[in-house]
């Protein structure tokens, strides 16, 4: 079965992209950075007020899905030096079926035709998972970025870099 990438463009749609977040972000996260937070980030940073206000900066989101379902989104930034993958999030349900695979390919893809040689990302210490995902793709540890978010949360990340 194809993976599906639908922008998102207008508010109806990301109305429909937060449901499909509402969903995936706890049974992502909870384990990781426990319930509080989680409830913290999605009336914040996944907010959709906060990713209208993203889309409006430039952000290119995309609800992903599988027969017409939505099973997971993903989101990047054209910067300067690379393409930052702000986000790439699947439904436990689909994960091991090589949709995450299709997905980093298309960003390699998007890195070329923008003429960037590096596909970035963030992703949170905890997240064993995602973390061997993305050394399997070839994304290299550079670093770590811990970013205070508010209410005393903060987010501690590895940055990943692909040179495309």
């Amino acid at each position: 079965m194809k993976l599906t990438k639908q922008a998102i463009n207008t508010q109806e749609e990301v109305a429909e992209l937060y449901e499909t977040i509402k969903v995936i972000w706890p049974e992502v996260f909870t384990p990781i950075i426990g319930a509080e937070q989680v409830a913290y980030m999605l009336r914040t940073y996944q907010s959709p007020e906060n990713i209208a206000a993203e889309i409006e900066s430039g952000a290119r989101y995309f609800l992903l899905k599988v027969q017409g379902q939505p099973v997971g989104y993903t989101a990047y930034e054209v910067r300067d030096e690379d393409i930052y993958l702000s986000k790439i999030y699947l439904s436990q349900t689909v994960r091991g079926k090589g949709y995450s695979s299709e997905v980093f390919d298309w960003y390699e893809e998007v890195a070329r035709e923008h003429g960037k040689h590096y596909v970035r990302l963030r992703v949170n210490q905890g997240n064993t998972r995602a973390i061997e995902v993305y050394e399997h793709r070839g994304f290299i540890n550079k670093g770590v970025l811990i970013s205070p978010i508010g209410e005393g949360f903060e987010m501690t990340d590895f940055v990943f870099e692909k040179e495309v």
